[in-house]
């Protein structure tokens, strides 16, 4: 077989070089042109096969060659400074946590079962026997020449009491534990995605005034704010209460309806771990 060398330039310092390069092109060339060759003049019959498979010894796939993804590209993210909003390092993100794409429906479900939760039930209405009036019965039962009448604490009279009206119940729904975790990561992703989630790597402040948090709010054009954060901060927590559209929360009360509820998502390094380490697959 005819085989074209090429000029290929010189690599050195752990690269092949010309004559290395053109060695291995010759024999890749040499064993296609053999095997070829041997397939040609001997065709395989059924009685070869089962000879070769005999022989044959198969080497089970390890657990590293299957995971390893060659189009796998790292989910990474800035770790920006609290106050001045500049990117101080990266931080490599869980794909499965920060990259599932986004299920609509499944935020649905978990909104609504969250806001079922929330719901008092403490709503009541009084019936005939709870409203208060006189037992007497409103007519004779016999001799008017009309319907008969009974109590004057029915429905259908003034002053009477509701038919079919609410009374206190639980309005909490049922809502499997996966799917509650895989809503929060749908969030989160959707957050990441939107590029609507800042990672900090620290929330700590000077004071606990109102307007150092909001010359920082203001600063960076964020109207609307949730702040997560690893431990329970006052200055934090003074410092953000009597400011509208702003709400601080722990790691481990963050939940769906909390980040859909505000524009930017600020947590800090220690809840991002926190949250890999909960809702990992």
């Amino acid at each position: 077989m005819r085989v074209l060398a090429y000029n290929v330039p010189t690599i050195t310092h752990g690269y092949y070089n010309q004559s290395g390069l053109r060695s291995i092109v010759i024999s890749r060339f040499s064993t296609f042109a053999s095997t070829r060759a041997e397939a040609t003049e001997a065709p395989l019959t059924l009685e070869h096969l089962t000879q070769t498979n005999q022989h044959q010894v198969v080497t089970p796939i390890s657990s590293a060659q299957e995971s390893y993804n060659p189009f796998y590209a790292p989910l990474q993210a800035w770790i920006k400074d609290f106050k001045s909003n500049e990117p101080k390092n990266l931080i490599q993100l869980q794909r499965k946590v920060f990259g599932v794409p986004l299920r609509k429906d499944i935020l649905h479900r978990v909104v609504v079962w969250q806001r079922d939760a929330e719901r008092q039930g403490t709503q009541s209405t009084k019936g005939r026997s709870e409203v208060s009036g006189t037992t007497r019965k409103a007519a004779p039962q016999k001799g008017r020449g009309a319907a008969r009448v009974g109590s004057l604490r029915a429905p259908q009279r003034r002053g009477g009491g509701i038919a079919f009206g609410p009374k206190p119940r639980d309005h909490s729904s049922d809502l499997p534990r996966k799917v509650q975790d895989m809503g929060l990561r749908i969030a989160l992703s959707t957050k990441f995605a939107q590029d609507q989630l800042i990672i900090v790597d620290d929330l700590s402040l000077d004071s606990h005034k109102t307007k150092e948090f909001e010359e920082i709010k203001d600063r960076h054009g964020w109207d609307s704010v949730l702040v997560v954060t690893s431990q329970e901060s006052e200055k934090l927590w003074r410092a953000a209460r009597n400011l509208p559209w702003v709400d601080v929360t722990i790691m481990q009360e963050a939940d769906v309806l909390r980040l859909l509820k505000r524009k930017i998502v600020i947590m800090d390094r220690k809840s991002v771990c926190y949250l890999e380490k909960k809702l990992q697959v």
